[in-house]
Order: C-alpha cells, then structure tokens, then sequence
C-alpha cells in the first residue's frame, strides 16, 4: 500500500472529517498558539523585575518603582491579549466542533438509511448508541479543547525552551532532562502493541456491555418473572465482569510506565537544585546567577502544565482513534446496491423471479428461487409456518436487504433502479409490532404524510376507527405517547393504520398487524384494513387465516419456497399444508379452557 492509499488516523483523519471547517479550526488553533505565547509573557517581565531589583540590592542603590513600570505595563497588556486570543480560539473550535458533530451525525444517520438492515441485527442498539453518542461526542471534545491545546501545549514549551536557552543553556538542559526522559518512558508505553490492544479491547467490553444494559432493561419483565436477580440474565452478568477485568488490565498494564512518567515529569526542581549551588559555588557574583536560577524555577513549575496537556491529548488520541475506527466502520459498510437510473413508478403490479436470499453470516438461503406475481389493485395473502420466509418476503420488496440472486420489480422495474425514497413513498407497511414515537399522537399519524393539515390527520384517524379513543385523551391529537398514557397494542395499531391511511401509498403491506389485537380491536383493524386497502395493491402476512380467506391470491409459504398459491378454495383442494392450516386455525378457535369434572 503506497503512502496516498494509506488509511489517515488521528488528528488527520479528524481533519479529514472537518471538510470545510478546516480554515476554522486552523484559526482556532493559531489563536490558541498567540494566547501560549502571551501566557509567557509575564514569566520573562517578572525575570526582569527580579534581576532589576537583585542588582540594585547588589549595588547598594535603591530600587526604583518607575523602573518596573514598562514591565508591568507589558505584563497587563499580555494578558489582555492572551484572554482575547483563548477566548477566540475557543469560539472558534466550538463552533466548527458542532457543526462537524452536526455534519457526521447526519452523514451516519444517512449512511444508517442506505445499508442493510443485518448491520441493526448483528450489532446491539447499545453498540450503536455508543457510536452515535459518546464517540461522536468524544470527537466534539477534542475537537473544540484538545486540538487547541496540542497547538498551545506544542508552541509554548518551544518558544519558552528558546527563551530559556538564550537566559542560560546549562540551566535549560538540566530542566529538560527529566521530562525527556518521562517523554521516552511515554513514548515506550504508546508504541507497544500490547497498549494499543488493552484500549481497544476495554471499549469494546464497553461497547458489549452498553448493548447488554439495554436489552437487560428492556426485558427485565420476564427476568422479574422467571429470574428475579441478575444472575437470570447470565449475559448481563458477565459484561459487566468483562469491562470491570478490562479496566482493571489496562490500568495494571500502565501502571509501572505511568508512575515512572509522573516521577520524572515533576522532578525539573530536584535537578535545578544542584546544578543552582553548583553554579553559586562557582560564581564570582551571586547578582548575575541568582536572577537565572529563581527565573528557571519559576517558569519551569509553569511548564510541567502545557506539557501535561501534550500528554492527556496524546492519550485521549489513542481513544479517539478507537471511536473513529467505529465510525469509519459504519461508513464502510456496504450499502444495498442501487442502480439509481431515477426510474418512476407508473404501475404497482409486484413480480419476484428466482429470488434467493440468506441473512448476512447465516449461509442458509431464508428465500430459495422464490417467483411470484401480484397484479395491481389485488389483494394478497402470504401465509405459512412461522420461520418460512414470509416477513423476509415483505422486507425484500422494501430493498432491506440484497438478494443474493434474482430480481424483484415493481411495475416492471427492477427496485435497483429507482431510488430509496421513491420506493419507500410508494409502499405502506404496517408492522406487527408497531412503533410509536414519544411525539404527541398527531405528529405519529403525520409522519405518513409530513404535509398533511389536521383536517386529513383527524380523517385519516376516522378512517382507522382510532378517532374516538384519541378524542377521549387528556390533550387529544396534541397528547404526548408515553408510557403513562398507557395504549394497547390494538390502539397503537390503530395509530399505525392511521399512518399508512395518510401516506396513500399505492403499495401496502400488512405485517400480522392483527396477532396481538383483543376480538374488539380486531374488529376495528380489519374496518381499518378495508379503508386501508381499497384499490391499493395488498399483501397481508397472516397466521389467522380467516382474515385472508377472501383474498384474490394466496402464497403458502414453507421452507423459503411457494409451496402452492390460489384462491382459499383453490388451496383447500390442493394444498395439504393449507388444509392442515386452516384445520388448526379452527381448533384454536373452538378451544375452550374448562374444570374438571370429578365422579
């Protein structure tokens, strides 16, 4: 690999992400160089004084007040610039830091949008509110502080070792060796692989534990049911034991480097002092040295700080680079392949020709040649056992996924040519499980339709027999879902018909949008489902097959195949596997739960 198809890190893969922020954050970081120089300022103003008021105590002549004054007047003007400068520096790097969290974000939630939907089941929702979250805002820190302050903390030790060699060479190498030598004892413990290994394997535990937090929550019912402790959830367990031994590794394994770092880092006064009586004991004149040697331990005590930040951002880099290997990761992913000729649709007829398809890292084909045509304006039952490939069915003509060979059209075009939004505006899909959002109830319905004025919202809740109940709310349309308003899952349904009823897409698909409604609900969906489905093109994924007796085609779906399609009669002539559905769909219905009658 040649140097231009290197992959950058760091602060030049920041940089690389920056885009067009970049000028700002050059300026950021050339203010935040001027505010490090005018800090310094006073150190020198104030060697001034001391050596100005040493000679004349030397000399026997008093010292003069009016002699200081130039320096003063220097010392308060540094300062001023120096609040200026750090205070433009740090509104400039907040303000390109936000726009870039804003720009990534919106990059990554794009990206999110393109790739296939196995990424969302082979990776935690923890996992991916880490990435979305904390590392993206770790690189707004060290974005709007700690590139700053590399800048500062680079500059003003430099410029200051200049200053302190022109004062005195000997005295600035004798300072400088003790943090040299924590620098090669840092540097040692930066280059080792090992360390490399330690930091990423404690953010990944991190990562691992987040996602099992979140699931641990979200099914802590049945835990409470069937566990009642942790130890129900052995995962949950077990994560948190994982991140606590990375921890504890990684801080054993900096242990020896870091306390040697520290002890040499703050020791500039353990060797200052015998070179300072060193040079007094060889000095004809205590005036011309002691000036120099209370200079050097002034401004190095001052320079442990710039030097430390060098440090903290060396290391907070290395956790940078982990979070951005994160990002870049989702970047890459690959995206569902898409022609994208820009076709419209014109017609909403469906066909699937040999379409094969296996979930990413599962290697066995959920669909196998499947082939299939729905006209337009018909209405179509997809059923079968459950695990047969019918829900996948569904989320293949949504392009969630990419077939691994075949092609499904819409129309007659193939979904690869057209582009995402015109598919999805196109089709109208009612899950099983429906999502509502934690928005008030009229913006949940309007997001089938974001133009859409009250009048249609309040007609499209009418139409799914949810109108009444909403009514009935504390703040009706204006009501905000939460867990305290307390719906059913019928009436979220509901909410979730009143969606698809807004959108008017020529293209719906019911995902057993009935499988956990009371009969009553069921009533009102299937009222709903007709409103819903007139002169659209249906597909109906059902385990109840009552609701699809009266469809115009049926696909028996079993083992990722067509086992038969056909009419409900058709089928019940000539499809065993549909006889013996529908033969249990009854005796479920007649079941009945009765005590024992004892003789």
């Amino acid at each position: 690999m040649n140097k231009k198809d290197k992959k950058k890190e760091g602060i030049a893969r920041l940089m690389e992400l920056a885009g067009t922020k970049k000028g700002g954050l050059t300026a950021a970081c050339t203010l935040s160089v001027l505010s490090g120089l005018f800090r310094i300022v006073p150190y020198f103003t104030i060697y001034e004084i001391l050596k100005a008021v040493i000679e004349s105590c030397s000399s026997g002549i008093g010292f003069s007040f009016n002699a200081a004054l130039p320096m003063i007047f220097i010392t308060a003007v540094s300062a001023v610039l120096y609040g200026i400068c750090a205070y433009a520096s740090a509104m400039l790097s907040h303000d390109a830091a936000f726009d870039i969290l804003y720009e990534l974000r919106m990059k990554l939630m794009e990206k999110m949008g393109r790739i296939s939907s196995g990424y969302y089941t082979a990776n935690t929702c923890g996992g991916i509110k880490k990435l979305l979250l904390e590392d993206v805002e770790q690189i707004e820190v060290f974005i709007a502080h700690s590139m700053c302050e590399v800048a500062a903390a680079i500059a003003t030790p430099l410029f200051t070792v200049i200053v302190l060699m022109i004062v005195d060479w000997r005295l600035t190498l004798v300072s400088l060796l003790p943090i040299i030598i924590s620098f090669v004892i840092l540097a040692m413990a930066l280059k080792k692989p090992d360390g490399a290994w330690h930091q990423k394997n404690m953010a990944d535990c991190k990562t691992r534990m987040e996602g099992t937090i979140v699931e641990y929550i979200h099914g802590m019912s049945v835990i409470k049911i069937f566990g009642g402790t942790k130890n129900a959830f052995q995962r949950y367990a077990d994560d948190l034991n994982g991140f606590t031994k990375a921890v504890h590794d990684t801080a054993y394994y900096n242990a020896n480097g870091m306390g040697l770092y520290y002890a040499f880092f703050g020791a500039q006064v353990l060797f200052l002092l015998p070179a300072a009586i060193i040079m007094l004991n060889h000095s004809a004149d205590y005036s011309a040295v002691l000036p120099k040697i209370m200079f050097f331990l002034v401004v190095c005590a001052g320079l442990k700080e710039p030097l430390e930040n060098m440090m903290n951002v060396s290391i907070d880099s290395t956790k940078i680079n982990v979070g951005l290997q994160r990002i870049d990761a989702l970047l890459e992913e690959p995206e569902i392949s898409n022609i994208n000729t820009g076709k419209k649709l014109n017609a909403y007829d469906i066909s699937f020709d040999n379409v094969s398809f296996a979930y990413p890292g599962s290697g066995k084909n959920v669909c196998r040649e499947v082939s299939f045509s729905l006209q337009q304006g018909s209405c179509n039952a997809l059923v079968g056992p459950s695990g047969g490939g019918k829900t996948t069915i569904a989320q293949l003509l949504l392009h969630f996924y990419e077939i691994g060979s075949g092609s499904i059209r819409i129309g007659g075009t193939d979904i690869r040519e057209i582009t995402h939004e015109e598919l999805v505006d196109n089709i109208a899909y009612v899950f099983q499980d429906s999502f509502i959002f934690h928005d008030t109830i009229e913006n949940n319905i309007r997001m089938g339709n974001t133009q859409a004025d009250f009048e249609q919202v309040r007609a499209a809740a009418i139409a799914a027999n949810i109108h009444e109940m909403i009514e009935a709310l504390p703040d009706g349309y204006r009501t905000i879902v939460s867990d305290h308003i307390g719906l059913s899952g019928g009436e979220k349904q509901r909410i979730a018909i009143a969606r698809a009823i807004l959108k008017d897409a020529p293209i719906v698909i019911l995902d057993e949008a009935t499988a956990y409604a009371d009969a009553e609900n069921e009533s009102k969906i299937q009222e709903a489902f007709s409103r819903l489905s007139k002169g659209k093109t249906v597909i109906m994924i059902a385990h109840r097959l009552k609701t699809i007796r009266n469809a115009d085609n049926i696909l028996v779906i079993n083992d990722g195949r067509i086992e038969a399609s056909g009419t409900h009669q058709s089928l019940l002539q000539n499809c065993q596997l549909y006889r013996d559905m529908v033969a249990a769909n009854e005796r479920r219905d007649r079941w009945t739960m009765r005590k024992e009658v004892q003789a």
